[in-house]
């Protein structure tokens, strides 16, 4: 594992609360935002993914909250990057131009409310050509595809030429309004999620850029939120507020920190990381497999139900490095007592 070099290791934990599983908590829209804030109390920094914290047209994350794209976290777990802090980056966004001109003009007046209030630097926005796209189901959960992501990638690659550090890319979503009903009430996971992580995860993948997706609603889809859906489960409370989700991904890119191969270059490295906080079992991904590798507590939060709970848990989870605890509360007490232990340690060698 590539050791940071700095004077002063960071104290970092790592909380991920994957897309279109159906999380109690992080399942719905920036309602992890509490417990994300949370955990990030204890630590110099908390590393986080869009799911947890993007609340429409809403970001209230805390100054240490690092959001950072889920195939981004997969490398650095991998080792493969690391991260260079950031106070401000200048931001490209694509924008899918559908035929729905209120739907556009939604969200250009969202870049100007965020460039003027929030002081958002954008520096340039590349319109593509609609894209064709499907979301379908497979068991219990939604997946999605696109038929060429070409257009994306392309106008990124553009965007990144012309100077921009982060991507923010906003393109319809083509969910049912009666799979978006469901989900508002709690029985379905977000439909929206998985086809999001495709567009982003590609664009992290190739341009190796801070980026995150936003839906672009239509003025049905908007109709629907904001006057036809007040019945809704509080947890997507956010959607009915919203008639665009644009801004929370501009605060998140604000300041997310850069991808760096050069590890010399890197703020933030792999043994930085004290603690990665997953719902509950929710152990098949890459974070947790190289965290195991890499001695890194794994603390799994059982409150946080999911698709996944009902099923068989693994027997790595015996090890004396998994953490199973009843809620984030217990969650961060733990991290308490990993930073009392890292200090006496640091202490000690020195």
């Amino acid at each position: 594992m590539k050791e940071n070099k700095l004077k002063n290791k960071k104290f970092i934990v790592v909380s991920i609360i994957p897309t279109g599983i159906k999380c109690e908590i992080g399942g719905f829209i920036g309602d992890a935002t509490q417990i994300t804030n949370l955990l990030a109390s204890a630590c110099d920094y908390l590393i986080t993914n869009p799911n947890a914290i993007h609340a429409g047209a809403f970001n209230f994350k805390a100054p240490n909250v690092l959001c950072i794209e889920g195939f981004a976290i997969d490398l650095f777990f991998k080792n493969k990057i690391g991260f260079k802090l950031t106070k401000k980056n200048k931001i490209g966004i694509i924008i899918e131009k559908i035929p729905d001109k209120i739907s556009l003009k939604m969200t250009l007046k969202t870049i100007e409310a965020f460039s003027v209030v929030a002081g958002v630097n954008v520096i340039k926005i590349e319109f593509i050509k609609p894209l064709k796209k499907r979301i379908y189901r497979i068991n219990k959960q939604f997946a999605g595809e696109i038929l060429n992501i070409d257009p994306i990638l392309q106008a990124g690659k553009n965007l990144k030429k012309k100077g921009a550090t982060a991507l923010a890319i906003t393109t319809y979503i083509p969910a049912k309004l009666k799979d978006i009903a469901m989900y508002q009430k709690a029985k379905v996971p977000n439909p929206y999620g998985l086809l999001e992580a495709l567009i982003s995860h590609s664009l992290v993948k190739y341009l190796k850029i801070p980026s995150a997706h936003a839906p672009l609603l239509t003025k049905e889809e908007m109709d629907f939120f904001l006057f036809r859906s007040f019945s809704s489960d509080k947890r997507t409370a956010c959607e009915n507020i919203s008639p665009s989700y644009l801004g929370s991904v501009l605060i998140s890119l604000n300041d997310a920190p850069q991808i760096v191969e050069n590890f010399e270059k890197a703020d933030i490295v792999l043994s930085d990381v004290e603690a990665l906080i997953v719902p509950e079992n929710c152990f098949r991904g890459i974070p947790v497999a190289f965290a195991i590798k890499n001695q890194i507590p794994v603390i799994e939060v059982k409150e946080n139900k999911n698709i996944f709970s009902s099923l068989t848990h693994f027997e790595f989870l015996k090890t004396e490095n998994i953490f199973s605890v009843r809620d984030y509360r217990k969650a961060y007490e733990i991290i308490q007592q990993l930073k009392l232990r890292e200090k006496k340690y640091t202490k000690n060698k020195d």
